[in-house]
């Protein structure tokens, strides 16, 4: 466990409960990442500072394993929840939902009310039973990416696509679906006007920055007409960017297209800069808004108002025009994203 941070969030239980005393409510969010700069990481933020706005005597507990792809170590966390037994247990997975089910039940059978951060995958065949789904239409990522793609070659004739598939970690269901979302719309966008696609190669590189870093070098020596590269994640696309910038090659526009995933800040920032060329964005904050309704409605005795399912919005952005309209503004002015692009324009955008 490389990250854990309690926070004790105290207030008189007034409006919420008709001003009845209540005992401590412990909350918990596990999550792949802390780091702020993710989607997880951010969602974190929004449920930790959120609770300062509900009525109760919260305390707050977050775990993260040392990598996002150690099953074994995620493990351990939601061990030790079970053993903690909050009330209310948050969780997006690390890897694949079928590594969780157990423990995830075991946190229910101690009195841990469950909410799911989960890919829109078989809900109804998981054996759990969540308060609520909190669900990125990772399938929908992946065909806006597909889509956008697509358009900019028919638009300026890029013909053919050579493409490379940098895909997640082979057990991931998130992973699957944004390959397969990606996949289904840049072929379907490129035989409406008539251009040539070629999946000249497929890697999988584990949603690491790292890894993709490393393997883009060698995949494009033995393949130097790849044109355009799908990255399952944000990680994943500025690994595949950085390692081209490293071997003299550009991407962006004028270079190798860069299809990216999930919006991240700092991946944010390399579309406004230009080298990065699409980005469908989850807002996590809304994320976290949603989490807490579903933690505020329950605590109210409306357990019953509560969706089954939350489905959460998902934005396309090619450009930095889009990324300023869309982003809440304080995400912008974070370390992830600010100081990464040039500082004249951030100022024309704050004018």
């Amino acid at each position: 466990m490389n990250a854990t941070r309690t926070l004790i969030l105290g207030a008189a239980a007034t409006a919420l409960l008709s001003g009845a005393a209540i005992a401590e409510i412990k909350v918990s969010y596990i999550t792949p990442s802390t780091d702020i700069t993710t989607g997880p990481g951010q969602t974190l933020i929004g449920v930790e500072e959120g609770l300062a706005d509900l009525d109760g005597d919260f305390k707050f507990f977050s775990a993260s394993p040392p990598a996002h792809n150690d099953p074994a170590a995620y493990d351990r966390i939601l061990s030790d929840q079970v053993v903690l037994a909050p009330e209310y247990l948050m969780v997006t997975p690390a890897t694949s939902m079928d590594d969780i089910y157990d423990r995830l039940n075991e946190a229910a059978a101690k009195g841990s009310k469950l909410i799911v951060f989960a890919p829109p995958i078989g809900l109804e065949e998981h054996p759990i039973d969540p308060l609520a789904y909190i669900i990125v239409p990772e399938d929908v990522m992946g065909q806006m990416a597909g889509r956008d793609i697509a358009s900019m070659a028919c638009a300026e004739g890029r013909d053919p696509i050579n493409l490379a598939m940098f895909h997640g970690i082979p057990t991931s269901e998130i992973g699957k679906l944004r390959s397969a979302g990606f996949s289904e719309a840049v072929a379907a966008g490129l035989a409406e006007c008539g251009i040539t696609l070629n999946v000249v190669r497929e890697e999988f590189t584990n949603f690491s920055r790292e890894l993709a870093f490393k393997t883009i070098e060698p995949v494009m020596t033995a393949h130097p007409e790849i044109n355009v590269v799908f990255g399952a994640n944000s990680n994943t696309a500025l690994g595949i960017m950085e390692g081209l910038q490293a071997t003299g090659k550009t991407p962006g526009a004028d270079g190798i297209w860069i299809a990216g995933q999930g919006g991240q800040l700092d991946e944010l920032a390399a579309v406004c800069r230009g080298e990065i060329m699409t980005v469908p964005f989850r807002d996590p904050r809304k994320m976290s808004d949603i989490a807490l309704e579903v933690v505020r409605l329950d605590l109210a005795g409306r357990t019953d108002e509560i969706q089954a399912v939350y489905p959460t919005q998902l934005v396309p952005i090619t450009n930095c025009d889009q990324i300023f309209e869309t982003v809440p503004q304080a995400m912008l002015e974070s370390k992830g994203f600010r100081p990464l692009i040039p500082e004249e324009m951030w100022d024309s955008y704050m004018k």
